[in-house]
């Protein structure tokens, strides 16, 4: 995970890295001139004098360099660091199985995400290039006071006036910056609710490609405010270090003019000492703490490795779904509650089967077992003469659509939700929007109406026509649909049913409480399920002749 920091990320690294070193090599240098130039003052020396102007502006000219380059590197270096962390996050994040996905809340993946991140960027991305500057400095300054030996107690003047100004200045800059970034993680934050909350939509549906590279875009725009918060604080803390050293040259200069024109002055160890004492203090308090908080990120690396660990997943290939899925005796728990009980059953394929029963028969828990999304089960589930267990989700999902009873709906416009960010046949989609009774909304509200939050801005039946054109477009060989017209009127429940009905070669599982005799008897089988059990099956009529627990359900249904 460390790694991903680094990737790709090496040369702004190295050169940070450099800029470092440079660093204490310039704070030393400066104290060693001063040192000389005090000296050299008293001696009357001009011609040292001027040699030290000239190490002085040395320095100052590699200060220069190094600040040119933090300004143009230090973003780039984060930028390319956190967006590709956070792009493998969600890379491994959107790889994992439905089943996978569910070990953990959506919560969790949002806090890697974003406040896992955040910490890591500011405290971990960074303190290393400040740690070693701080701990070369100390090293340095202590050989330096070792060499010169005694302490000799006398306090030059610090200017603080310019850093101060620049922080002024720069201050209103930064508020700038922190509402652009506001707005964006605000964006960033919702799209990423959005999609996480529609995570089985996009697996069932095989459009991870197309949500990363809109994932990757709004990033990218998150990102790129971040950096220009970055430059303006890396300017700041720059100028403000180049001021001080512009301030302190003045005054040791002038001191050192001081001393050779009126002899009011000497000294040289003394101000070295009073200098260096800064190095040597500064990182006892703030190393300590760097690399604490420094240590406090590495279980968070962990943590995301440990939420992004993929389970094995079966490779075998169902190229095409050709005859029927059988069950053989299954029965399934969850959290030690048995929902299936030894069932029994056999789907042909082309043919429609409805399945009924009273709430918590088991009805969900079957069809989310035949999309793969619970596995823990005993007895047996074949496609064909392939054991579901042993089947590939990426083969399954190209044979199979799940119209879920929960419809997730993108915060985009209903055309895209549709279609799911993929090109479409312009005589296609509007079959589809009228097999599914969509024509009557978009022309009421228009091709851009943007859905909101999970469809927010839609009724449920709306969503739930949503959510089953875009099952009838992806055109597989299966159909799973659990309550999909639960929110639709008696009229249009009828119209769509039967153009589902009515499509040929597709294999239909629907569960129902709608028992509209009209439409139920359509079906070529009704599965009637109660605590776990298979109580009965049959068409229609043989079910309504046999006075059992279904005709006792349409009865119940009809008086009510």
């Amino acid at each position: 995970m460390k790694k991903e920091l680094l990737r790709k990320n090496k040369l702004n690294f190295t050169m940070l890295l450099i800029c470092a070193f440079a660093e204490t090599g310039v704070w030393i240098g400066i104290s060693l001139i001063l040192e000389k130039v005090l000296f050299v003052a008293t001696s009357d020396d001009i011609n040292g004098l001027y040699t030290q102007l000239i190490n002085g502006l040395v320095l100052f000219l590699i200060t220069t360099i190094c600040l040119v380059v933090n300004i143009i590197v230090k973003p780039k270096f984060q930028k390319r660091a956190i967006k590709q962390y956070k792009n493998m996050i969600y890379q491994k994040l959107i790889d994992k199985s439905i089943e996978n996905f569910n070990d953990y809340e959506t919560s969790v993946y949002i806090s890697a995400l974003t406040n896992d991140v955040k910490y890591i960027e500011e405290k971990y991305l960074f303190s290393i290039f400040t740690i070693i500057t701080k701990s070369t400095m100390f090293i340095s300054a202590l050989v330096v006071m070792i060499i010169y030996s005694p302490l000799l107690t006398l306090i030059s003047c610090v200017l603080s006036i310019a850093p101060l100004l620049i922080s002024l200045i720069v201050g209103s800059l930064l508020s700038k910056s922190e509402e652009r970034i506001s707005d964006e993680n605000g964006k960033f934050m919702h799209f990423v609710k959005d999609n996480l909350s529609g995570f089985s939509t996009i697996k069932v549906f095989q459009i991870e490609k197309k949500i990363k590279a809109l994932f990757e875009k709004n990033n990218d725009k998150l990102e790129t405010s971040k950096a220009k918060k970055t430059r303006v604080i890396t300017i700041l803390e720059l100028l403000q270090a180049l001021s001080q050293l512009i301030a302190q040259l003045g005054v040791f200069f002038i001191g050192a003019y001081m001393c050779i024109k009126t002899n009011t002055l000497e000294a040289s160890v003394l101000i070295l000492f009073v200098q260096l004492m800064n190095y040597v203090i500064d990182p006892l308090a703030t190393v300590p703490m760097l690399i604490s908080e420094r240590k406090a990120a590495t279980p968070l690396f962990k943590k995301v490795e440990e939420i992004l660990k993929k389970c094995p997943e079966p490779e075998k290939e169902m190229l095409e779904f050709n005859e029927s899925i059988s069950l053989n005796n299954v029965s399934l728990s969850y959290e030690e509650k048995q929902i299936l009980k030894g069932i029994n059953l056999k789907f042909e394929k082309g043919k429609s089967y409805a399945i009924v029963g009273p709430s918590g028969s088991g009805k969900t828990t079957l069809l989310n077992l035949l999309s793969a999304r619970m596995k823990e089960y005993s007895g047996s589930v074949y496609y064909d003469n392939i054991e579901l267990k042993d089947v590939s989700l990426q083969s399954l999902y190209n044979e199979l659509s799940f119209v879920e009873q929960n419809v997730f709906v993108f915060d985009d416009t209903i055309e895209n939700n549709v279609k799911l960010y993929s090109k479409v046949e312009d005589d296609i989609y509007k079959d589809i929007l009228n097999k599914t009774c969509l024509n009557i909304l978009l022309d009421e509200k228009g091709n851009e109406y943007k859905c909101g939050e999970n469809g927010s801005a839609l009724s449920g039946g709306e969503k739930q026509r949503i959510s089953i054109a875009r099952a009838l477009l992806k055109n597989t060989k299966i159909l799973l649909m659990d309550e999909a017209t639960s929110a639709l009127d008696v009229t249009l429940t009828k119209q769509v049913m039967n153009n589902i009905l009515n499509l040929k070669d597709m294999t239909k599982l629907v569960i129902t409480h709608n028992l509209d005799s009209t439409i139920l008897s359509k079906f070529d089988e009704i599965i009637v399920m109660s605590d776990g059990h298979i109580i009965e099956t049959g068409t229609f009529s043989e079910l309504v002749n046999k006075e059992g627990m279904f005709a006792k359900l349409l009865n119940f249904s009809t008086t009510n």
